[in-house]
């Protein structure tokens, strides 16, 4: 049986036994008089209030008052107090009252959600780790934890056929995809709600996207910041740029790309997007093209992260590259770029790539085939030509 499924009346539940209401109390006064992070205004206050819902209490003993005679205010402070297990047992036992359980919002530092089970950390380093136990449990559980949760972080790890249905929205200021199919991603965007921050998507394993699609949700318009980690579509900073172009997107606004062993060759990407833009240019250099979009306070800038091709031989071209797109005043001096790529780069490769500016080899041993001095933020050899392969 599904853990939201209605319990018999006569079940135990955490409210079932007589003098409930005396613990209840208890609890609350123990609390608000304890806890050292609430003010004291605040605790005189909720006491306060506390005390004159008793007053309008029955004169009945204390421990005759059941759950269901409680006033809501208490009901709403009681259910404030749980965890994500306790509420799933009131809400079993009082199918009344999961309307008020579901009105209390549960914040999540982050939350991980695969289709055989998810895992919720807080804030203050304690974590829930929830088995499913069937598909159709599992697409029941996750739609009430997103219905209820407010996270800062959201994974998702749903692959192949593991398509998961969305019905309820998700409240979360950075999402993650990992791996996951098309309409996976698609689904779960078009749910967001509004606040996002980033978005990041991981194609690992030659995953591809309907990038028409993923560009015409909002949310995707409008993020500040969003990737997609060993992308295989060339197309899709010449996509991206259109978009921002056409919806006039703000200042800062950064797109990023990692193309490592699959897919087209780095320069496709390039190729594709000079082609696109050809009467928008208005500076071309080795390691970036600034394009005009329709507004004339604001530019588009398209940086590469390595340099590789020093010789013009694409047959010397490695598959390993990082493109970043970001939106930029019209103003802006090309003495005023960023340099130090390895502050972008570690954003999409953390794993390999360090923040360090201080750091002369910020690319990890594992790529041996990279390599050293063909970073942008280190000192180029003066003996070395421009790379005008754009």
């Amino acid at each position: 049986m599904s853990s939201l499924s209605h319990a018999s009346p006569n079940s135990h539940g955490p409210f079932s036994q007589p003098r409930v209401f005396l613990r209840l109390m208890h609890f609350l006064i123990d609390f608000f008089t304890h806890n050292s992070q609430i003010a004291h205004f605040r605790m005189a206050s909720t006491l306060e209030n506390l005390t004159k819902m008793t007053e309008n209490l029955s004169t009945d003993p204390v421990y005759d008052t059941n759950w269901c005679d409680m006033p809501e205010e208490i009901k709403l402070e009681c259910i404030k107090k749980m965890g994500f297990q306790q509420r799933l047992s009131l809400r079993c036992t009082a199918k009344a009252e999961r309307s008020l359980v579901d009105s209390q919002k549960i914040k999540y530092s982050w939350g991980g959600f695969h289709m055989s089970y998810c895992q919720l950390n807080f804030s203050r380093g304690s974590h829930i780790l929830k088995s499913f136990k069937n598909p159709i449990e599992a697409v029941e559980l996750t739609n009430y934890i997103l219905k209820i949760g407010v996270f800062e972080g959201i994974s998702f790890y749903y692959r192949d056929e593991e398509v998961m249905n969305f019905t309820e929205q998700i409240s979360a200021k950075c999402i993650d995809f990992e791996s996951c199919e098309n309409k996976t991603v698609v689904g779960a965007l078009r749910k967001l709600k509004k606040g996002v921050e980033i978005i990041r998507i991981s194609a690992k394993g030659g995953y591809e996207y309907d990038l028409d699609e993923i560009l015409a949700i909002d949310h995707v318009q409008h993020v500040p910041y969003w990737h997609i980690e060993d992308c295989h579509q060339a197309d899709s900073l010449q996509k991206v740029a259109q978009m921002w172009i056409d919806v006039n997107s703000k200042i800062g606004t950064t797109f990023q790309v990692s193309r490592t062993y699959q897919g087209p060759r780095p320069s496709e990407f390039q190729r594709i997007f000079l082609e696109h833009f050809t009467d928008h240019i208005v500076s071309k250099t080795g390691k970036r093209i600034r394009i005009r979009t329709n507004n004339p306070d604001r530019h588009i800038l398209l940086e590469r992260g390595l340099d590789y091709n020093f010789d013009d031989d694409d047959d010397d071209e490695s598959d390993y590259q990082f493109y970043r797109l970001i939106v930029i005043s019209a103003e802006m001096k090309e003495s005023e770029y960023d340099n130090k790529c390895n502050k972008w780069i570690c954003k999409i490769d953390y794993e390999n790539f360090s923040e360090n500016d201080d750091e002369q080899n910020i690319i990890n041993g594992n790529h041996e085939n990279i390599p050293d001095g063909h970073v942008e933020n280190r000192e180029r050899n003066p003996d070395d030509g421009d790379d005008d392969d754009w």
